[in-house]
């Protein structure tokens, strides 16, 4: 638990790290903030509060800072996040989060399309994703100014180059405390570009996912080794726990035709691929949209798992940890967890205070594969 000494709030991450990690607010949370508040006292600005679209709010921050906007993130726990920090700090939103299908078709909810004014960006870690949105707000908010920042080291010159060259407007503000703050507007340029739905084929199956998806535009190196351990011809409820685009969904409901198969990931993006690709190559599963295992009640009998060492451009070990602590508590007293990881990462250790066995199935120079059993 922080305060943010901006606004006096106290916010919190989600799930809950130490403050020397991470804290729920940054210098390009405060420069957003602070211009907005520079430009609300202009003269020569309208009074009336523009209605804002907030996207990539990592913890909640922005929406505490403007409570009455309309906010998106592909994260479960950013969404959970921003609800304990409304809640902790008393400030009830006028509005709800909204859902991907929410924001990208406008008839699926009562805003009209030109009803943001302004949109409040937190610069996504790939270019494609932000293309993405930047496509999107074009066609629901042609006319809104649009203001994005983040930590100066995060955002290339090149990507500026690219942001102005697709943008009727483009100011780029002096760095402040490390950050960065770019304002665009007109973004007819980016309509114009070539949509990004990367698409690529693994054995037989074909898989698509939006930008930003793990697996999204080829084959993760790290999925490519897991594959051939991959449990077969087996029976009972089988999770693949950080799904993606289902990749490692698709192999074990083809090769365990008489199994349940769940799939779950933070990702909403992600969720929507999977539950795409499964229909697309015609198997069966169940795809759920939480926080590691917290939308799975069921007892597992097998879970797999490639589990994320970055929470955006930070390397952590700890989303890993819990997926292994939640694991354990899921799978029945016959249960196996199968975790492929980078030989780098210190895995070993956490696995083997939880489980009984904990045996190498396979390893080499990048990758190791575990098989746990409890």
């Amino acid at each position: 638990m922080a305060i943010w000494p901006l606004t006096g709030q106290t916010l919190t991450c989600f799930p809950s790290v130490p403050e020397h990690v991470s804290l729920p607010f940054d210098s390009a949370d405060d420069y957003l903030v602070t211009h907005i508040e520079a430009l609300a006292s202009s003269p020569n600005t309208s009074q009336v509060i523009p209605q804002r679209l907030i996207l990539n709010d990592r913890h909640g921050a922005l929406a505490c800072a403007f409570p009455g906007s309309s906010w998106w993130s592909d994260s479960y726990c950013a969404n959970v996040a921003r609800q304990n920090n409304l809640e902790s700090n008393q400030s009830a939103a006028s509005r709800t989060a909204l859902s991907w299908n929410q924001l990208s078709e406008p008839s699926n909810h009562s805003h009209s399309q030109s009803q943001y004014q302004q949109v409040l960006i937190r610069i996504p870690k790939q270019r494609e994703q932000l293309q993405a949105q930047l496509q999107l707000i074009a066609h629901i908010a042609p006319e809104a100014q649009v203001l994005l920042a983040g930590m100066a080291k995060h955002i290339p010159v090149a990507l500026l180059n690219w942001l102005e060259t697709h943008s009727e407007h483009y100011q780029q503000y002096p760095i402040r405390r490390k950050a960065r703050l770019i304002e665009i507007s007109g973004l007819g340029g980016f309509s114009a570009l070539k949509a990004t739905t990367p698409g690529y084929q693994v054995n037989e199956f074909k898989l698509h996912a939006a930008p930003g998806v793990f697996c999204a535009d080829r084959l993760d190196p790290g999925a490519r080794a897991f594959i051939p351990f991959l449990p077969k011809h087996i029976t009972g409820t089988l999770c693949d726990l950080g799904c993606g685009n289902g990749v490692l969904s698709l192999h074990l409901a083809k090769n365990n035709p008489d199994a349940r198969i769940i799939a779950t990931d933070d990702s909403e993006l992600a969720t929507i691929a999977a539950r795409s690709n499964l229909a697309a190559n015609q198997l069966a599963g169940e795809v759920r949209h939480g926080n590691v295992l917290s939308a799975v009640s069921e007892p597992l009998d097998w879970i797999v798992c490639n589990p994320p060492f970055h929470d955006g451009h930070k390397q952590l070990t700890n989303i890993a940890t819990t997926m292994f602590q939640q694991s354990h508590k899921a799978l029945t007293a016959q249960g196996v967890l199968q975790v492929i990881a980078n030989r780098h990462l210190p895995y070993q250790g956490p696995l083997k205070k939880l489980f009984r066995s904990v045996k190498v199935v396979s390893a080499d120079k990048k990758f190791v594969v575990f098989e746990c059993r409890k």
